[in-house]
């Protein structure tokens, strides 16, 4: 009998986790995948207004920035946003599967950010869709951009609690408003 308890005890440490548990651990790994994706889009979004405000040519703003760069930027940024939505539609099914309505707020809050996000977006490209792109002009869609993003962020926030400093966490960026 003995044996037959400490079997059945064993078997429990090997079993899956309940229903809820995973789901919630799914839930938690979309929400927090889908703010990483962000903070990817909010940092190539710095990246490239720090390089239009005086990195590619004139100092203190440029109107000669390199179109290839300006591209390259965009497509991050606009991958990191589709991404993030993607991230965000099966959290929305997992919130919604368990009538979760305060995640379900959360989530329509975000997609109220992300619609901002993404007018930021076509504004930011249609400004490196210049042959000579206007460094100034990129720079201001870009912090545009990036304080959409950083709504977006901070509604995450409230879905799910951003990492703490530790284990594969990278330190807080200083170049960020």
């Amino acid at each position: 009998m003995l044996a037959a308890v400490a079997a059945l005890s064993i078997q429990s440490l090997w079993a899956a986790p309940g229903a809820g548990s995973k789901a919630s651990g799914q839930f938690n790994f979309y929400g927090s995948s889908s703010r990483s994706a962000l903070s990817s889009a909010r940092d190539y979004s710095g990246n490239l207004r720090r390089y239009a405000e005086g990195g590619a040519g004139e100092v203190g703003g440029t109107t000669a920035m390199s179109p290839i760069v300006a591209k390259e930027a965009v497509d991050s940024i606009e991958h990191g946003v589709a991404k993030s939505e993607k991230y965000l539609a099966v959290a929305r099914r997992q919130a919604e599967a368990t009538a979760n309505k305060e995640a379900i707020a959360t989530l329509d809050q975000i997609t109220t950010h992300l619609d901002d996000v993404k007018k930021c977006c076509r504004d930011l490209a249609e400004c490196c869709e210049m042959d000579a792109i206007d460094g100034k002009r990129s720079a201001a869609c870009c912090k545009a951009l990036e304080a959409a993003l950083s709504k977006a962020l901070a509604a995450h926030d409230k879905l799910v609690p951003p990492p703490t400093a530790g284990h594969g966490e990278m330190p807080a960026s200083p170049h960020h408003p």
